[in-house]
């Protein structure tokens, strides 16, 4: 440990004299036991160490302390220039610099961009614009670059070495930055999460309470299974979703890696996975368990199946983390887990995953280390963005690669992901849970695709006037209102619902409740853009949908017919519009499945 001058302070605390200050000898202490705890998860505890006794190294120079004494002084950490001294004071870069140097180079760089990054963000390395260079971590590292100095002694900075072989190729960039973000996550947690016990100690300690370990919630949801499954009736379909359930469990004793669950919509995904990944976890040691859903309107209804089922431990073990959550499910315990992540269970939607694993910025990269030793479920994973799966994929192979991750890719409709001639940026080794899905698929089916050609909007509306229960999915928030105004023209009033994502998220719940209640007792129709199609369960005897792709297709009739209860098949009209999807995504993937029902008579058929 580097001992600095007495008076040399990290933290105030306003209207309190210098003796109540955070000592900068402490601080770098505990931030670097911190870190260094946190990068155990993947092996980088000596590189998480050396940056916790680094990282704040420039509060130690004569500008940073008088700067800390003068906002004392006035009370007010943002009072603006005065007596030609600028309100903050660089202190981050000198870490960074000495890094660099006694690191050695590829060690250093990596840490240098740590600790220059831990309060504004990552740096970009350089820039080809002279106006964008100031900031870049080559500009910060500049010796000509005047800074506030400290005096010697430093911190030792012995060999480092990365934890895991260096790919061989293009690969290696990649695991390098993946790894100096996961460093940088573990700085940037470890020095708010510090800084916090010192500033604002009772939240400290709010943060500290204590959260349900994997076995207690894996305990729980057996038992809510175990009454769940003598409560239901024994039908067709309750009997393939408890053989789900079991070649999930059967399935969590495997090596971890990657694994796909294809299981038809309506066939118990959501548990049967959710006990997967608990038993794996369990299993194999890992420390929580992360669900990543595409849409606000599947993860408050998964969320809700998990709180339902882990009892009095989901107010604390479950973390919901999305923009439209209720304010009755932000807790304090929600609110402070949503910052670091740090639960049992995370049940979060794709952008916040994907801004964790690609953002620069300090606050979404904060929780990015709590993925290491995780099982993570990507739900939909359709839904997975074209555009986006380079990147988004490479990423998953080095969570599973290098951080002790399992990934479940769990969908009705599993996207061809898994590598193959044409294409070299797939996964590899994906072991099926359901070994075979097509025999599940037969059992499953409880609805018939018919195809109709064009339908006029005059003639849906029709159709949709002859049925007392239906449900109709379009492309647009504008074709799905011109349709929803038209029927509820001619019908009675209270018989017709609209759903569409211009909806707020608490209105949408509403007109979802009363859905699903009258679509039980009495008459409902319902126009809705494809929001409805994933994961939200309804039960209808007759489904219109729009042209789209064959996986929209899919599940669009997995809200037909969904408990088996009709004496035959539900029936699922694909019908072409008088409004045709919009450019992009939604029509190219309508003119494929165009090109694709000549050649499968059966769209639902997992072949197809």
């Amino acid at each position: 440990m580097v001992t600095f001058k007495i008076d040399s302070y990290a933290h105030t605390l306003q209207g309190q004299p210098p003796d109540s200050w955070e000592p900068l000898e402490r601080h770098l202490a505990e931030v670097e036991h911190l870190t260094a705890e946190y990068a155990t998860a993947f092996r980088g505890e000596a590189w998480g160490a050396v940056l916790g006794r680094c990282h704040d190294l420039g509060k130690a120079s004569s500008e940073f302390q008088t700067y800390l004494h003068e906002s004392a002084e006035r009370e007010a950490q943002d009072a603006g220039v005065e007596n030609g001294r600028p309100s903050r004071v660089d202190h981050s870069t000198f870490g960074a610099r000495y890094v660099a140097k006694a690191a050695g180079k590829l060690q250093g760089e990596l840490l240098a961009y740590c600790i220059a990054g831990h309060h504004g963000g990552l740096p970009n390395a350089v820039s080809a614009e002279d106006a964008l260079q100031r900031g870049t971590l080559r500009q910060r590292l500049d010796d000509r670059h005047l800074l506030p100095e400290v005096a010697p002694p430093y911190p030792a900075v012995g060999k480092l070495n990365l934890p895991w072989q260096a790919p061989a190729g293009s690969d290696v960039d990649f695991s390098l930055a993946f790894y100096t973000r996961m460093l940088f996550s573990c700085l940037v947690d470890a020095d708010r999460t510090c800084t916090e016990a010192f500033c604002n100690f009772e939240k400290s300690v709010e943060r500290a309470g204590l959260r349900p370990s994997i076995a207690e919630l894996r305990r729980e949801v057996e038992l809510h299974l175990g009454g769940f499954s003598k409560a239901a009736p024994d039908t067709p379909v309750n009997r393939v979703r408890q053989g789900v359930l079991a070649q999930c469990r059967s399935a969590a004793a495997a090596v971890p890696g990657f694994f796909s669950l294809q299981v038809p919509t309506g066939g118990g995904k959501t548990l049967s996975s959710f006990m997967f990944a608990l038993d794996h976890a369990l299993q194999h040691g890992f420390r929580r368990v992360v669900v990543a859903i595409p849409f606000t309107s599947i993860i408050e209804q998964t969320a809700d199946v998990y709180r339902k089922a882990l009892g009095h431990f989901a107010a604390t073990g479950l973390l919901e983390h999305h923009t439209n959550l209720q304010p009755e499910r932000e807790t304090r315990a929600n609110q402070l887990a949503s910052e670091n992540w740090d639960a049992p269970l995370i049940v979060t939607t794709n952008v916040q995953l994907l801004e964790s694993l690609f953002a620069a910025r300090t606050t979404p990269c904060r929780k990015l280390h709590r993925l290491a030793g995780s099982v993570i479920i990507l739900d939909e994973a359709q839904t997975l963005p074209v555009e986006l799966l380079a990147p988004t994929l490479r990423a998953l192979r080095e969570l599973v690669e290098h951080y002790g991750c399992t990934i479940v890719l769990c969908t009705a409709t599993q996207p061809a992901l898994e590598r193959r001639e044409g294409f070299v940026i797939g996964l590899q080794n994906v072991r099926r849970i359901v070994p075979d899905p097509e025999t599940l698929f037969a059992a499953l089916r409880r609805v018939e695709v018919r195809y109709e050609g064009h339908l006029a909007d005059e003639e849906l509306v029709m159709r949709l006037m002859q049925q007392d229960r239906v449900l109709t999915i379009v492309n647009t928030r504008a074709h799905a209102a011109k349709l929803f105004a038209e029927l509820r023209e001619r019908c009675e009033p209270d018989t017709c619902f609209h759903l569409s994502t211009l909806m707020c998220g608490a209105h949408r719940r509403q007109v979802l409740a009363v859905i699903r209640e009258q679509v039980e007792t009495g008459v409902c129709r319902v126009v809705s853009t494809q929001l409805i199609e994933a994961g939200v369960d309804l039960d209808f005897p007759v489904v219109y949908r729009a042209e789209a792709g064959f996986d929209s297709l899919a599940q669009a009739a997995g809200r037909c017919n969904r408990e088996g209860r009709l004496p035959g098949l539900g029936v699922t009209h694909f019908f072409e519009a008088d409004k045709r999807p919009p450019p992009g995504f939604l029509a190219d993937t309508a003119q494929v499945a165009r090109e694709l029902l000549p050649r499968y008579p059966d769209p639902l058929a997992p072949s197809a």
